[in-house]
């Protein structure tokens, strides 16, 4: 939809990283941004040489905002850099065009 936002996060874990906990705070902050208005979808993909993206989608900037601002969220953000991750980034793009849906019989 034009007006979407979608975030590409490309986030690399430390070596030392306790899976356990990060996928428990990832389960947790799921649980938090499903429930939030105006989200849409979150998905993971991982490419053939290991890189991995994610893929947040939201109705909005409006939408985006009450997610990077949620108290929980902004936590879990610096426990994130502190513990978690050694390196990554993260884009927030704006839909523009959209072509589709379509099908080819």
């Amino acid at each position: 939809m034009i007006g979407e936002v979608i975030v590409v996060g490309d986030l690399k874990l430390r070596d030392d990283a306790s899976l356990e906990e990060y996928n428990r705070l990832g389960e947790r902050m799921y649980e938090i941004v499903s429930r939030l208005p105006g989200f849409l979808s979150v998905k993971s993909f991982k490419a053939a040489d290991g890189e991995e993206l994610t893929l947040f989608r939201f109705a909005s900037e409006e939408a985006l905002e009450a997610w990077r601002h949620h108290p929980d969220h902004v936590e879990t953000m610096q426990r994130g850099h502190a513990e978690f991750y050694a390196s990554g980034f993260l884009q927030i793009c704006k839909v523009i065009r959209e072509v589709g849906p379509f099908e080819h019989a």
